[in-house]
């Protein structure tokens, strides 16, 4: 009897799911008789053959879980058919096709979900499978654009839920340890968690302004949603089944073991607020470096369509011959390449993806900072959170040009300080921050007797920079010919008088504004329709001697509480300077600071241009000078605050900058 029944319900499924695929894409009903019992009964029996034979194996599944799981996989199988029938253009008559095609799927995993209900461990994977699902939107939004076959969308899908799910499954567990031991700093962490969603979200939906905004590749495809949904969906089940695998196959004990496990365990944070900053920057690139701002000088003087052709083109000359980048091209065009082979071919977007990256890797590296000098995780989220909202890497973090690697570049030399690694280390570091501006080595050379003094060391680091210098310029030279004049011949320097100004009084008050004001909260632009074919962005514009203003409300206010924060900085720093055990770092930046304003006393039309350069040293010299207080709470929740009304106020310049480009384009 019991074979009967099998046969049976293998043939009416057989049957169903022959007739169903016929009719709906083999065109069923425009054959001749004959040829329609052929091809509902030959596939029929291919059917029926493979049911018949599976399905011992399933029985003996589904046999060892209890009612109310095979009620779950019975609900899910139903679930799953709907988004499925998306995939097929909403046919109706393909619902049983979807049905069956579910269950065959999903019933594999009924004895895992059975374990891991008996093991109490249910809510750890649904919530593991919530994070994967959600974290996969973003990053397969994206790549759908480049990986559009139905087979690459489905081994992504798979490749995502499986490597976040893993991912999440920790996660899960570290939240719950967070959460119910250190409350507070589980509050300032998910306050930070919901303001940069909430600014990524806003800053996405104001981008929608612009027409040339690309918002296509931070959704998913129409055609990709039904797909994305329906893996998505039968993904649930065979987490259950991917955890129980790895788990008693000692996968996750050996996992835990590694270096690269412990790094990320004790870094999450910090991984963490770089990606949201890594999106949040990728948004405002794809707007601000579109191909049609064909001109320099738009946004703040910067050469960022200069830089967008040199990157993505064969065409690597420097329009303006100049020197100051020597190493530029050898240090940015491979990784740009690379990734724009792995986007099929697309260096546009290789380019915006690399040049945000560059302000996470500065919001990472100011966390690292900060959590090694201060040993407080949650404000060093706050300090590399005030680093990456600051109007100085909104904007730089976001525009395809130099400046953010360079602040990269110092930012890493201040870590590998601090961590007290070895001269060499220091060497290639630095070797990074002289080929891309060769100006700023000279903070390296401050950071390092300052820390470290010791002459001797210090004249041998720099004569091996300069000597590694000169070598990979040739090499830059010789690989990207005539990218630009070698910074070694005399005559190189001449380009460089253009950028010299006359010391006068508007630049005596443009100078401290620049330096500790404008480059953290941004203040009302100065519009210049003159000289090119798009509005030009502005914050000092010698030429017609004007100068930003703070002339809102919430300008006024959170600049007033910025200068109320560095005051307390000061009288934190200036109360016990001989106990602070991170004096020599502070002096180093402070250094810093100021070889920059002495550099700057003549040099560039538009100081926020530069504000990279000196942006880091400021929010780090900060974080030091808070460091008595940073573990208080009271100041976490005051330093959040501040966060918050500082994203609301740089969202007032990004969003200026969206509706004149809009009007533009």
């Amino acid at each position: 009897m019991r074979n009967v029944n099998r046969i049976s319900g293998c043939l009416a499924a057989a049957f169903l799911l022959s007739f169903t695929l016929a009719d709906f894409a083999f065109d069923l009903a425009s054959r001749a008789p004959i040829n329609q019992w052929f091809l509902v009964l030959v596939p029929a029996g291919a059917f029926f053959i493979i049911l018949f034979s599976i399905l011992p194996f399933l029985e003996k599944e589904i046999s060892r879980a209890s009612p109310p799981i095979r009620w779950f996989i019975l609900l899910w199988g139903i679930i799953a058919s709907f988004p499925a029938l998306r995939i097929a253009n909403y046919e109706s008559r393909l619902f049983p096709l979807c049905f069956i095609l579910s269950l065959l799927l999903i019933a594999p995993t009924a004895p895992s979900l059975q374990s891991l209900t008996q093991a109490g461990g249910r809510s750890r994977v649904i919530g593991a499978w919530v994070f994967a699902t959600s974290s996969s939107l973003l990053p397969a939004g994206f790549l759908d654009n480049f990986y559009s076959s139905p087979v690459e969308i489905v081994l992504l899908i798979v490749l995502l839920q499986a490597g976040f799910g893993v991912g999440g499954y920790f996660l899960m567990g570290r939240a719950r340890r967070v959460a119910g031991e250190r409350r507070f700093d589980a509050l300032i962490h998910s306050s930070l968690f919901l303001l940069l969603t909430g600014f990524i979200l806003w800053l996405f939906n104001a981008s929608q302004r612009v027409s040339v905004f690309p918002n296509t590749y931070f959704v998913l495809n129409e055609e990709t949603r039904g797909l994305f949904t329906y893996a998505s969906l039968l993904a649930l089940p065979w987490q259950a089944w991917l955890h129980l695998k790895l788990k008693f196959s000692g996968f996750y004990n050996r996992i835990k073991s590694t270096r690269v496990y412990a790094h990320v365990s004790a870094n999450l944070a910090g991984i963490s607020l770089a990606f949201a900053f890594f999106v949040l920057y990728l948004i405002f690139a794809s707007v601000i470096n579109d191909p049609r701002f064909d001109v320099d000088d738009i946004f703040f003087d910067a050469d960022g369509a200069n830089w967008r052709v040199r990157l993505t083109s064969q065409n690597w000359v420097d329009l303006y011959n100049r020197s100051v980048h020597p190493l530029a091209l050898l240090l940015f065009k491979p990784p740009v390449d690379l990734l724009g082979f792995l986007l099929k071919g697309d260096k546009l977007w290789g380019a915006y993806l690399f040049t945000a990256m560059g302000g996470a890797a500065c919001v990472y590296l100011a966390w690292t900072f900060i959590k090694s000098a201060a040993g407080d995780s949650v404000y060093a989220s706050l300090i590399a959170s005030l680093l990456g909202l600051t109007a100085s890497h909104l904007v730089f973090g976001s525009l395809i040009e130099s400046y953010i690697f360079l602040a990269a570049g110092l930012l890493l030399f201040f870590v590998l300080l601090l961590k007290d690694r070895p001269v060499p280390a220091l060497v290639v570091a630095s070797l990074a921050v002289i080929g891309i501006t060769y100006t700023n080595f000279a903070q390296n050379v401050i950071a390092l007797f300052t820390v470290r003094p010791n002459i001797k060391q210090t004249l041998r680091f720099v004569v091996t920079v300069t000597v590694l210098l000169v070598l990979f310029t040739l090499l830059n030279n010789l690989l990207y010919p005539n990218a630009h004049p070698l910074f070694f011949v005399p005559s190189s320097l001449q380009a460089e008088q253009q950028n010299v100004y006359p010391f006068n009084a508007l630049r005596v008050q443009a100078l401290p504004r620049g330096f500790f004001f404008h480059n953290i909260i941004a203040p009302s632009p100065i519009f210049y329709d003159r000289d090119i074919p798009f509005i030009q962005f502005r914050f000092f514009k010698p030429e017609i001697d004007e100068l930003s203003q703070y002339d809102l409300p919430i300008q006024k206010l959170v600049s007033w509480a910025w200068l109320a924060m560095l005051l307390l900085g000061g009288i934190l720093f200036l109360k016990h300077p001989g106990s602070n055990p991170h004096l020599r770092f502070m002096i180093a930046l402070t250094g810093c600071i100021l070889l920059n304003m002495a550099l700057h006393l003549r040099y560039g039309k538009e100081f926020f241009l530069y504000t990279p350069n000196w942006t880091y040293a400021l929010v780090l010299l900060m974080g030091l000078a808070w460091r008595e207080i940073a573990g208080r709470k009271w100041f976490q929740a005051l330093l959040m605050a501040f966060l918050i009304l500082l994203a609301w106020n740089n969202s007032i310049l990004l969003s200026v900058i969206l509706n004149v480009l809009g009007s533009q384009v």
